[in-house]
């Protein structure tokens, strides 16, 4: 009996340990950004997606116009949904995206 008693303070002592140690563990802080960070995050990568997409059709205009508006058609439906823009910004950033 004695060695049950023992063996059931050393698991309530480990258990208390593993609870203390992952609760303390858990602290550990990540660095949130900011809207102005974010929204810069992702115009840049829209601006990567649209060079990457453009890159690949060569030097056929009519080709690449034609790419270049149903990406930029595509990027505006989908920043329209965004939380981080509103309507202005959005145009702002088409915009943006159809003079580069």
């Amino acid at each position: 009996m004695d060695a049950e008693i023992l063996y059931s303070i050393v698991g309530i002592v480990g258990f208390v340990a593993v609870i203390v140690l992952t609760l303390r563990s858990s602290n550990t802080k990540v660095k949130a950004k900011t809207k102005k960070q974010k929204k810069v995050e992702i115009i840049a990568e829209y601006k990567g997606k649209l060079v990457s997409a453009l890159e690949s059709l060569g030097n056929d205009k009519a080709l690449r116009i034609s790419k270049k508006t149903a990406l930029i058609k595509e990027y505006s439906d989908e920043l329209s949904r965004n939380i981080f823009f509103d309507a202005n910004e959005v145009r702002e950033i088409v915009l943006e995206l159809s003079i580069s």
